[in-house]
């Protein structure tokens, strides 16, 4: 993957909202950072308490839905930057938008997976 994303780019990618907020932990500290708002292939959206430090990586693990876990699937842990925070609309939250760092093929396969496994019929944004 390439090393950051130009604005331009970040426009054309679609952001998917899932009928799920998943659970998103800091696999080093073992530590909630908070929940999945929506997601694309480069990236999501965490919504939570905590301001994430602007181009820190992160190894996280995006908890899938029991459904996925009864079926013999496994939690996804990948390596994410924090590219940018900001206040949310719904207070006292904080959004901190988070960038995949080489993420393997078997990954991506997995994100995509849960996309259309869980997206929103209309759950379909912009950047």
């Amino acid at each position: 993957m390439a090393e950051g994303l130009l604005l331009t780019d970040k426009r054309e990618l679609i952001r998917r909202e899932l009928i799920y907020y998943l659970r998103v932990s800091d696999l080093l500290n073992s530590q909630e950072i908070g929940r999945m708002v929506d997601i694309h292939a480069k990236g999501l959206l965490l919504m939570g308490t905590m301001a994430l430090t602007i181009g820190r990586d992160y190894l996280i693990s995006l908890e899938l839905p029991k459904v996925l876990q009864e079926q013999g699937s496994v939690n996804i842990a990948i390596k994410a930057r924090a590219v940018w925070c900001r206040p949310s609309l719904t207070q006292p939250y904080l959004e901190n938008g988070l960038m995949f760092v080489d993420p393997t093929q078997e990954t991506q396969e997995a994100i995509e997976n849960l996309i259309q496994l869980f997206a929103l019929p209309d759950g379909t944004m912009r950047f």
